[in-house]
């Protein structure tokens, strides 16, 4: 009898050991179906922190902004979305993303053929860039590139200002003096106010807001030097594909539903989702 009663509590145990594998199994299966759907997927986003009003920490340590924003209604808007920020420099953030750190870029991110072959972009523009010459407020005699000849401009690195100077550049005679950053317009316009360079190329938003909040003696001078749409920026990778797909869906309805124009209203001082005359 103790014989049989302990073969049947070995089948017994066996079988419960099988079906417990057999719901663990499963399990993994439902596990590997819900990530494989995005839910509750987390995208790790580089983002300046230091640029208003794109990406900066407010009055109450928040961190707040154009691009921040746009990407919190977006989360609210599709719950398989999870953004998570992290402040850096872009030189780091494109460091931080080809090495895996970091899944997106949330800064003004524009095309060019390098990063076109090497990243994602979504199709839908978060909103047109206006840039502008920045120069100490009442001064009269920078209107212009030909203005700046033999002068010194505060530039920052991979913008497309950078760009334009050096192209300007490599005719100029005499050339202009380029101070380099990275600090973004933080920096530039400091520059500018203080009288250490004579002028920045910044866009005509932030010009405005150092006037408005910063109290920076500074104002745009000239004519509109270039526009230029931006983006969010993704590290290459299918699984990303993915979320710039829903990245550009929801973009799509909150221009659509007029939300869009509602952001940059508030964050930029007008409508900058539709391409502004030059």
């Amino acid at each position: 009898m103790m014989k049989y009663t302990h073969r049947l509590f070995t089948l017994i145990s066996a079988a419960a050991l099988i079906a417990a594998l057999a719901v663990a199994a499963g399990c993994g299966g439902n596990d590997s179906e819900s990530k494989a759907a995005g839910k509750g997927q987390t995208i790790v986003v580089a983002t300046r922190g230091t640029s208003k009003p794109f990406s900066y920490t407010d009055d109450t340590g928040k961190l707040t902004g154009y691009d921040v924003e746009i990407l919190r209604e977006i989360e609210r808007r599709d719950p398989s979305l999870k953004f998570e920020f992290k402040p850096m420099a872009v030189d780091a953030a494109f460091v931080a993303m080809d090495s895996g750190q970091v899944d997106m870029i949330a800064n003004q991110m524009r095309h060019s053929p390098a990063r076109d072959k090497k990243y994602i972009f979504p199709k839908e523009l978060n909103n047109y860039s206006v840039r502008k010459l920045a120069v100490k407020k009442g001064r009269t005699d920078i209107q212009s590139l030909e203005d700046l000849k033999g002068k010194k401009v505060a530039v920052t690195t991979n913008s497309e200002f950078n760009d334009l100077i050096k192209d300007f550049n490599a005719t100029a005679n005499p050339k202009i003096d380029v101070v380099y950053t990275d600090k973004a317009s933080a920096e530039t316009l400091n520059l500018v106010a203080t009288g250490r360079v004579d002028a920045a190329g910044e866009y005509e938003y932030i010009i405005a807001s150092a006037q408005k909040d910063r109290n920076l003696p500074v104002e745009a001078a000239g004519p509109v030097l270039m526009v230029v749409p931006t983006y969010y920026l993704l590290r290459q990778d299918p699984e990303l594909q993915k979320v710039s797909d829903k990245i550009d869906k929801v973009l799509k309805a909150m221009k659509a539903d007029g939300t869009l124009k509602k952001i940059s209203e508030k964050y930029l001082g007008g409508d900058y989702t539709v391409e502004p005359a030059k």
